[in-house]
């Protein structure tokens, strides 16, 4: 009996260890400037330590001109935020921050939230924005649903709790992965989420996606400026399906080997 107890003890102990090397934590953020620079010579400050959770700041100023915009990225990392951490469809995670978006003018649009990024299926999106005031999730594949705009939406200079869960094909669904946003608002007394599935073949964000924090925008003038702090942004991994099911398949052979031993 002792050896078969030791048996499923070094199996859980490898499959463990498989799995933590192959999940490694979000441990930290990465800055990413300049993702759009259509006004490189505005003045950027961005205040990322790098830690998970993390708190810090995106400023973008003297950007005012044509049509363009700045974007800067600060994302999830899994090397104490040297990179940006790669993650497969069949990876999930969530994500959350307090947001506060600060402009001099509303007008043109500034806008900051959560993202998935992945070039080859489009970005999901969960963002606020200055100039309609929506609080409004979209693209990549991902349900639309809007939590409120204008008078019912987003004002600047407001605190914003915002949180993304992506659960992978496995988890909720057996083809499709689940997102869910979720608000917190206390200045229009929100507290709500969404849930859907992921409607596009790749049944979530596709292969080699990132994510994180954003904030976008350019100037009405020289004087307008992009300010966005971000509080306890914290973010963690959602243990893939198969791996689940290869520790409780591996666990389950050696108990029924050892049942039929007797």
């Amino acid at each position: 009996m002792r050896k078969y107890i030791s048996q499923l003890f070094c199996l859980c102990a490898g499959l463990s260890l498989a799995w933590s090397v192959m999940a490694q934590p979000i441990n930290g953020f990465h800055t990413n400037k300049g993702v759009f620079n259509d006004f490189p010579a505005s003045t950027v400050t961005i205040i990322n330590p790098g830690t998970n959770p993390d708190v810090g700041s995106i400023d973008d100023r003297n950007f005012g001109g044509a049509a363009g915009a700045n974007r800067h990225d600060i994302l999830a990392s899994r090397d104490l935020g040297a990179t940006n951490a790669t993650l497969p469809t069949a990876q999930g995670f969530t994500m959350s921050t307090t947001l506060t978006l600060s402009d001099l003018s509303n007008s043109p649009r500034k806008e900051a939230g959560l993202r998935i990024n992945n070039p080859a299926t489009g970005d999901v999106l969960f963002i606020i924005n200055s100039d309609a005031g929506e609080i409004v999730a979209f693209g990549g594949g991902a349900p639309f649903h809007s939590f409120g705009a204008g008078a019912t939406g987003y004002v600047p200079g407001t605190p914003i709790t915002m949180s993304l869960r992506y659960d992978p094909p496995g988890l909720v669904d057996a083809t499709k992965g689940l997102i869910t946003y979720s608000v917190n608002y206390p200045t229009r007394g929100l507290n709500t989420s969404f849930s859907g599935l992921f409607g596009n073949i790749e049944g979530g964000p596709g292969n080699d996606y990132t994510f994180g924090i954003y904030g976008q925008g350019r100037g009405a003038d020289a004087n307008d400026f992009l300010h966005l702090d971000f509080a306890n942004l914290s973010a963690s991994l959602v243990p893939e399906p198969a791996s689940l099911g290869l520790i409780s398949i591996g666990a389950l052979a050696l108990i029924s080997r050892r049942r039929s031993a007797r």
